[in-house]
């Protein structure tokens, strides 16, 4: 009997259990809620480099006079001038980018034209207390006694045009020399003489 009751009390108390948790299904174990890490904003590009702001000057360029070169009278004026428009920036002083400008010869090429031969090459032009200094590499300079006064007379009157220059001190491979050509000195620095 003892046993009797003990088996009518477990079956009691399962039957309770039963209708106590009823059909629920266990619930699931919560997951911790997802945290967002704060999204990294993106990383903004490297500034490049900012270019060389580049101006614009309008120059007068003295050339020699094609009519006075073929002819050699005296009656023809022996330089003419010409106006450009000539770009430089930090890089590049508005000095040098005019002994650049002849170099590169007129734009009214019927009736002027430069001294400088095609083979010079400009190194820098540099200007200290009114003194230009404008350096020419050795290898590219070669020609005439006119060709020579043409490269010195066309760079000194076109600098002193600028008002910032009052002399020219030629150099050749940076050195102080004795001559571009071999004919006129560039010892000692070439004053501008504007008529």
């Amino acid at each position: 009997m003892k046993k009797f009751i003990i088996l009518l009390f477990a079956l009691v108390l399962a039957v309770g259990l039963a209708a106590c948790g009823g059909s629920q299904e266990p619930e699931e174990p919560q997951e911790p809620p997802v945290v967002e890490e704060p999204s990294e904003e993106p990383e903004e590009p490297a500034e490049e480099p900012e270019e060389p702001e580049e101006k614009t000057a309008e120059v007068v360029l003295h050339f020699a006079n094609n009519e006075y070169v073929e002819t050699g009278d005296e009656q023809y004026d022996r330089m003419l001038t010409e106006t450009q428009t000539v770009s430089y920036d930090d890089e590049m002083s508005l000095e040098e980018a005019v002994v650049r400008a002849l170099i590169d010869g007129p734009e009214d090429d019927e009736n002027l034209s430069t001294g400088f031969p095609e083979t010079v090459e400009l190194i820098s032009v540099d200007v200290m207390d009114g003194t230009a200094f404008v350096d020419f590499a050795g290898e590219g300079l070669n020609g005439g006694s006119m060709q020579e006064s043409y490269i010195i007379s066309q760079t000194v009157e076109s600098l002193g045009e600028l008002g910032s220059v009052q002399r020219v001190q030629f150099l050749v491979d940076s050195q102080e020399g004795v001559s571009l050509m071999g004919h006129i000195s560039i010892e000692d620095p070439i004053e501008v003489t504007m008529d």
